[in-house]
């Protein structure tokens, strides 16, 4: 049995307990201010409520974006001082694939073999990518892009990011509002691992530079 731990700060943070795929603890707040601060006791009581120690996992999984640097920076972070302090491997996957893998399941069931996931940038710009349905799974064709909305290929298009544009994307109903999440992200961590494939390192994918600037030195007086 296949035990693991996920974690995703690309848009909300959420936390998951997973065994061979099946959620037993989840935790999520939409709150996108203070991923730092509410991850580590999310852990503690995910672990609790299922049931498990750290040292009992097989595996940390943790979203690797693409999202905000602040965010990205919370949630690896913390899994990988979860997999230091554990001894157990961290793994990455794609934050849209995640999406992309709750997604599939309503375009096989509408037949719908390519589309695109769509998460918030900011900035008036969408992070994305395109699926194809292929034996059916969603297998990643394009991307992850960060564009303006009018530059997302013209598919039906699941997430928010397409719900903040429907004017210039085809937003599939009912999924305006969806964000990648810990247990689809779990849940295609633990396909990739079984196959023996689509495993990441637990590298951030930013898509953009960090807001954040090194200040230029200082020209000293009279130089």
């Amino acid at each position: 049995m296949a035990l693991l731990l996920a974690l995703d700060t690309s848009a909300a943070a959420s936390v998951a307990v997973l065994a061979d795929g099946r959620p037993q603890a989840v935790w999520s707040t939409e709150d996108t201010t203070s991923h730092a601060e509410a991850l580590a006791p999310a852990v503690t009581q995910a672990l609790a409520e299922a049931g498990v120690s750290g040292a009992e996992l097989d595996a940390v999984v943790v979203g690797v974006g693409p999202g905000p640097f602040t965010g990205l920076r919370a949630g690896l972070a913390t899994a990988q001082a979860l997999g230091f302090a554990w001894q157990v491997p961290v793994h990455g996957v794609r934050s849209l694939d995640a999406l992309a893998h709750r997604a599939g399941v309503d375009a096989f069931e509408h037949g719908t073999e390519e589309f695109v996931v769509a998460t918030d940038a900011r900035r008036r710009e969408v992070y994305w990518a395109h699926y194809a349905q292929v034996g059916g799974q969603p297998t990643l064709l394009h991307g992850p892009f960060v564009t303006a909305a009018e530059h997302v290929t013209p598919l039906p298009a699941y997430g928010a990011g397409a719900g903040l544009y429907r004017d210039r994307l085809h937003a599939v109903a009912g999924w305006e509002g969806e964000v990648p999440d810990a247990v689809a992200l779990g849940q295609v961590a633990e396909l990739a691992l079984r196959r023996g494939r689509g495993i990441l390192p637990p590298t951030p994918l930013y898509l953009r530079e960090s807001d954040a600037k090194v200040p230029a030195p200082r020209r000293r007086a009279g130089a």
